[in-house]
């Protein structure tokens, strides 16, 4: 096989990075090389969502057979194993091991140490390692420490994918990828450039369109008949501020009408978790004449460390959820959800919540280390929308 030793697969989002590298993985079946054959990824279900069930398409179900739990997977007469290595302590997976083929799924979303470990691995001859990735910060390690190196160059190619490299992609379709992202998300998915992450994370979809107040409310969008789901998003605090936002989804659109908001620092008094409890039923029943019947309480969206807290509302019978707590996929899916419009947000009712989505920023100091998150400070609305945003809100609302 004439391919150097890596290829890297990477630029625009749906730019058929993925589809390219499903091919290969049928034809490196008849690959002969010494050692295992790996397909990795962040996790074994993004593998399977992102990989797996496109490839058992392709060959049938007489030609594979996996099991998701142990990661063994048979692919005609061959054998693979699949590997989430989304964590530092990943690696070990790889000890000891001598690796003939892999192929890595979404590489920048793989931690440091099992990369650098895998690059290890790759020692029988004719070994042969695909990844794809979508571009990020020039300060990520993948950038730093391969794809820039030119050490690695003999061994690396390193293949740029446009939305026009998919041929399966209407003008239509290409049309509304573009208009899905703005600022640092459309340069990195859309353009495929490695840029940096600064300055405010939603400045350019915080748009006056996105704001609405009680008078510009839509009629009865607070009635049992005209919302879909009423949600509570938390993001829970003892010593940092705690909030409730209370989201109204009418199919469509999440309106984001009320917060409450305790900050314990600046109030001088913490709260206990039955005393937040209290609270938050008092939040529920804000305009009800009588206390709100359990079975109407809505569903709470809870950051899934708040472990304590979680309990108490149990016990209080609400229904509650962890969050899906992903940052950078969570502020990447809330921007394209504001910038789309499937998030509204009430500034009479959520004044600080405003305030805080207005000033929320990247941490420059960390983005030069490669570490791309934003600043820990007036953060927690942005948190609590994060939350319901990853939790509630599909791709295909996100794309409709």
């Amino acid at each position: 096989m004439q391919d150097k030793r890596i290829t890297i697969l990477e630029g625009a989002v749906r730019s058929s990075k993925t589809w390219a590298c499903i091919v290969k993985i049928v034809v490196l079946c008849r690959y002969h090389v010494e050692g295992q054959r790996l397909i990795t990824g962040g996790s074994k279900s993004t593998i399977k969502a992102n990989i797996l069930n496109d490839l058992f398409e392709i060959v049938g179900n007489r030609n594979y057979d996996y099991n998701q739990q142990t990661g063994e997977l048979r692919l005609f007469e061959t054998h693979w194993r699949v590997l989430g290595a989304n964590d530092e302590g990943s690696e070990k997976y790889l000890r000891g091991a001598t690796v003939g083929i892999a192929v890595s799924d979404e590489l920048t979303k793989t931690a440091r140490s099992f990369t650098m470990m895998l690059l290890s691995r790759l020692s029988p001859a004719g070994a042969r390692w695909y990844a794809t990735t979508n571009a990020d910060s020039p300060y990520h390690y993948l950038r730093t420490d391969l794809l820039d190196r030119r050490e690695m160059a003999p061994y690396l190619d390193v293949i740029h994918f446009g939305l026009d490299d998919n041929p399966n992609l209407t003008a239509e379709y290409k049309e509304f990828i573009r208009r899905s992202y703005t600022g640092v998300w459309y340069k990195r998915f859309v353009l495929g450039l490695w840029v940096l992450a600064e300055g405010a994370i939603y400045r350019d979809v915080l748009t006056k369109d996105v704001f609405y107040d009680d008078a510009t409310r839509p009629e009865g969008l607070l009635s049992r008949g005209g919302h879909v789901e009423r949600w509570i998003a938390c993001d829970y605090g003892t010593t940092n501020a705690c909030v409730f936002i209370d989201v109204y989804d009418d199919g469509q659109v999440a309106w984001f009408d009320r917060e409450y908001y305790w900050d314990s620092r600046e109030r001088g008094i913490q709260k206990t978790d039955a005393q937040y409890a209290d609270d938050l039923i008092k939040f529920v029943s804000y305009d009800a004449p009588t206390p709100i019947d359990q079975r109407l309480w809505p569903g709470i969206i809870v950051d899934p460390s708040a472990a304590s807290f979680k309990v108490e509302l149990l016990n209080r019978g609400f229904y509650v959820v962890d969050a899906e707590n992903d940052v950078d996929d969570g502020i990447r899916r809330m921007s394209t959800a504001l910038l789309r419009k499937k998030i509204r947000i009430n500034r009479q009712g959520c004044p600080v919540g405003v305030r805080e989505m207005e000033s929320y920023a990247w941490n420059e100091k960390r983005s030069d280390a490669g570490k791309e998150v934003p600043i820990k400070s007036h953060d927690h609305f942005p948190d609590a929308g994060r939350y319901f945003t990853n939790t509630r809100l599909n791709d295909w609302r996100l794309s409709a």
